[in-house]
């Protein structure tokens, strides 16, 4: 095995190396960590090789059942994670990165599907799975904005261009939230959305209901990096879409819209919009995010030419903690 040194690193050098990483995506970035575990210390270990290449690997860790199980998490809320570095790493690399990061206890980590060592090489080095580790595959839906607007209306289905035409032509604006105001109505389609998917059933109703304050902490922290976009008929919102951006990476995080509106499609508009401005701007990946095995939400990305892109979750579990799942699964039948 490859000789190495772990250090851990500052958060200006994380954020240095994941600016210089070209597979880093805003959810590798101590920003993502803060907001969505305030007050908790994150670790972020360097990985220092003697033959000069390095990497981060940064870890959120979680207490639970009065600090007797610990949970750790490679980026918070099963987004991407893995290391980030501006090395060209080998095969040795990977080996020792994912050594030490699987080496976590009860760990939970999304193969960031934008790291070919990651995705083409983890198959080969991770251990094998087993009662105590475990991995779901899943996928999410990207679009290639490297050529321009017409390619990507060339890929897209008739229904959605026809959709994005009569939502223009009906009236709906497309607009980038600038007060907070502007977030607290979002977040209002958010409660009335959350209260038609559970309205939909089991499989429908949402496993997360994210309180005010984490999209309060959103707008008073922003970067830059994080955009909140309205699509707006007479002033009213009809769907909006929160939104982190990264290096080569944009990416939709949060999504709500109005039932009243829905005659106007006005998630068509407002997607095709930010999808431009992604182009515009110069990302070159724009990312849907994984849709959590909802069929409607995948035919929704797909009709946009998006394509489908393997992204498994890696989960370890010690016996404490797997019996306490159990547990719980138990009890909630």
């Amino acid at each position: 095995m490859m000789k190495y040194r772990c250090t851990e690193v500052s958060r200006e050098r994380w954020i240095e190396v994941a600016g210089a990483c070209p597979y880093a995506t805003y959810f590798h970035t101590p920003y993502w960590y803060e907001l969505m575990m305030p007050g908790r210390r994150h670790a972020a270990v360097e990985v220092i090789f003697d033959d000069g290449a390095s990497a981060v690997i940064p870890v959120a860790k979680i207490r639970r059942a009065g600090g007797l199980l610990t949970d750790h998490f490679s980026s918070p809320g099963c987004n991407y994670g893995g290391w980030i570095s501006a090395s060209a790493l080998n095969k040795g690399h990977v080996r020792v990165l994912t050594t030490i990061l699987t080496s976590r206890k009860n760990l939970t980590f999304r193969i960031n599907p934008f790291d070919t060592s990651q995705t083409s090489l983890l198959t080969v080095t991770m251990p094998v799975p087993s009662p105590s580790i475990t991995l779901r595959n899943d996928f999410t839906h990207t679009l290639d904005l490297t050529g321009g607007a017409d390619r990507l209306l060339r890929g897209m289905a008739k229904g959605h261009k026809s959709a994005i035409k009569s939502a223009a032509r009906d009236g709906v604006v497309v607009k980038a939230a600038e007060t907070f105001e502007e977030w607290e109505r979002y977040y209002t389609l958010y409660l009335e959305s959350i209260e038609r998917w559970r309205s939909g059933g089991p499989r429908l109703r949402p496993r997360n209901v994210y309180q005010l304050s984490l999209f309060k902490r959103i707008y008073e922290n922003r970067t830059g990096n994080e955009i909140l976009w309205l699509a707006l008929k007479d002033g009213e919102p009809a769907a909006g879409a929160l939104f982190f951006y990264w290096g080569r990476h944009a990416v939709s995080w949060h999504g709500a819209a109005s039932a009243k509106h829905f005659g106007l499609r006005p998630n068509n508009l407002l997607y095709w919009e930010i999808i431009v401005d992604a182009a515009r701007r110069g990302y070159e990946i724009f990312d849907f995010n994984p849709s959590g095995g909802y069929s409607g939400v995948e035919s929704f990305k797909q009709h946009f030419g998006a394509e489908r892109v393997a992204s498994p979750v890696l989960s370890t579990r010690t016996l404490p903690r797997s019996l306490l799942r159990w547990l719980r699964s138990r009890s909630s039948s």
